[in-house]
């Protein structure tokens, strides 16, 4: 399944197949206690932001994703907001282990240039105890318009995958959960070479 958001920049959400989210998964949960903190350069106000630029091309959903991307920069050029693209250059990539509390104020990425996305690798059961139904939903990816009024929620579903200008800024709202689940993203910065 494919989604297309333009609103002023334009934001596509792709499915991801849940064999591959599995796989990156196991992956991740094997390598991440030899990965480096990501956390320095990060706006994230939370404790696990590992690095894992290296791995990920030799990861099973490294195709899946480049394939997306491909998609995403034609749908980029139909709508002339870009011209052309080069060869993929990934500038960095990192997955977050979000506990209930944790949140990323609004923020954009990598100086405003390039490309960012984020996968939903695992969701807990969030408890929503807002008692008006106006109150934002805990756990949400926000996408602030490009004129800086009102903000576009996303309730994050494993397997979506979503694409966007680095230089949109986004947030993600803090959370409760009814296990202390954890909730999982994986994110990367990309630019094209000339």
């Amino acid at each position: 399944m494919i989604k297309t958001f333009v609103f002023g920049k334009l934001i596509k959400m792709y499915t991801i197949p849940s064999d591959q989210i599995d796989d990156l998964n196991t992956k991740y949960e094997k390598v991440k206690k030899d990965l480096d903190s990501f956390g320095p350069v990060l706006a994230g106000r939370l404790d696990s932001e590992l690095q894992f630029t290296k791995i990920l091309e030799s990861t099973k959903i490294y195709t899946t994703l480049t394939d997306c991307i491909s998609e995403y920069i034609e749908r980029c050029v139909e709508y002339e907001l870009l011209l052309q693209g080069g060869p993929l250059e990934i500038l960095s990539c990192w997955i977050n282990d979000m506990k209930p509390g944790e949140y990323n104020p609004p923020h954009t990425h990598h100086n405003l240039q390039g490309y960012s996305c984020v996968l939903f690798l695992k969701v807990p059961e969030f408890i929503n105890d807002a008692k008006d139904p106006h109150k934002f939903k805990d756990g949400q990816l926000g996408f602030v318009g490009v004129d800086g009024v009102g903000t576009t929620w996303i309730s994050p579903k494993v397997g979506e995958f979503y694409i966007f200008h680095a230089s949109h800024q986004h947030c993600v709202m803090p959370f409760k959960t009814v296990n202390n689940g954890i909730r999982r993203t994986m994110s990367f910065n990309f630019i094209f070479k000339d």
